[in-house]
């Protein structure tokens, strides 16, 4: 089976079986798998989306508060650290380039 192709640069990809979705509100994860869905704050939505297409612009950014660096990048890489624990996203290898097999 063909892996989905990742932009370049992403640090993650989502599993097969997971759909992501940016509303207005928040974000949402699909779990095509066990049919479960799981809500994202829109901090959480806005670092998952930089993450699967670094780059992209935060259409909550008025919305959100101002926070150091190193919060923003402590809470980055622990969204990611669970989300990757629970089997929603892959890393991505540093040099791999976009389509290429993980």
């Amino acid at each position: 089976m063909r892996e989905p192709e990742t932009a370049a640069g992403a640090t993650v990809r989502l599993a097969e079986h997971i759909v992501f979705r940016e509303l207005p509100f928040c974000g949402v994860l699909l779990d095509t798998r066990r049919f479960t869905v799981h809500r994202l704050s829109r901090r959480a939505s806005h670092v998952l989306r930089t993450a699967l297409d670094p780059g992209t612009p935060n259409p909550y950014a008025p919305l959100l508060p101002d926070g150091d660096e190193e919060t923003a990048e402590r809470l980055r890489r622990q969204l990611l650290d669970r989300l990757e624990s629970s089997g929603m996203v892959h890393r991505v290898a540093a040099g791999k380039a976009a389509g290429e097999r993980a």
